[in-house]
């Protein structure tokens, strides 16, 4: 059966705070990409849009069940900013509605990386393997000069991909347990230093959660 015949069921909101009626309406569309997207309205005219992108389409009964709490999940994730963010004044044009609508820009993958419990330092490499920023490369070999020197061995434990865009299959090597972990996110590449703050930290399943995520979350 065609992906397009899985279509989840979307949601729609009235919210009316300081006399004005927005409507709020979250979705989930195949073309001309897989994509979730909330409108907000005002008497038909359009003052935001918050798009998702999703990695894949859905193909199956289970996926549409599943991509139906995703939908319920950013649509009311959008109505809780809205209600916070508007302000009690009636906006007077339509750049000062837009405006009322902040979304927070999604975090890196490095600032994903530094938030895991116990994570001292993030070093980030790019495809070839080298340091974004010098003064970081310097401290690190510094602290690893062995590894430093095997950076393109470290690079090769990690399958290079088909096609014609370089990309490696994304992983976790440890290299110190507990310790030091290097990443590949498939385009680009890191170096986790951790140290343990608790017991109930999995290092390794962290990682490979936020360079892995769901493609429907």
């Amino acid at each position: 059966m065609p992906a397009n015949q899985y279509i989840p069921a979307g949601r729609t909101s009235m919210v009316d705070k300081g006399g004005v009626t927005l409507h709020v309406q979250t979705e989930y569309a195949h073309r001309p990409y897989p994509r979730v997207t909330t409108t907000i309205l005002d008497q038909g005219r359009v003052l935001h849009k918050v798009e998702k992108k999703l990695s894949k389409g859905v193909e199956s009964p289970e996926e549409q069940s599943h991509m139906e709490e995703v939908i319920k999940q950013q649509h009311s994730e959008i109505l809780a900013i809205i209600k916070d963010n508007q302000r009690k004044a009636q906006p007077k044009n339509e750049q000062s509605e837009t405006q009322k609508f902040r979304i927070a820009k999604e975090a890196t993958l490095a600032e994903k990386l530094t938030a895991i419990p116990g994570v001292e330092k993030v070093y980030h490499l790019d495809r070839d393997g080298r340091f974004f920023d010098p003064e970081e490369a310097s401290v690190f070999k510094d602290f690893y000069p062995r590894l430093f020197k095997a950076l393109c061995e470290l690079v090769e434990l990690f399958m290079l991909l088909p096609g014609a865009e370089m990309r490696r299959e994304q992983g976790v090597y440890e290299v110190e347990r507990d310790g030091l972990y290097f990443v590949s996110a498939g385009k680009d590449y890191f170096f986790v230093k951790a140290q343990r703050m608790d017991h109930s930290t999995d290092f390794e399943k962290a990682i490979k959660e936020i360079i892995s995520p769901d493609p429907y979350l």
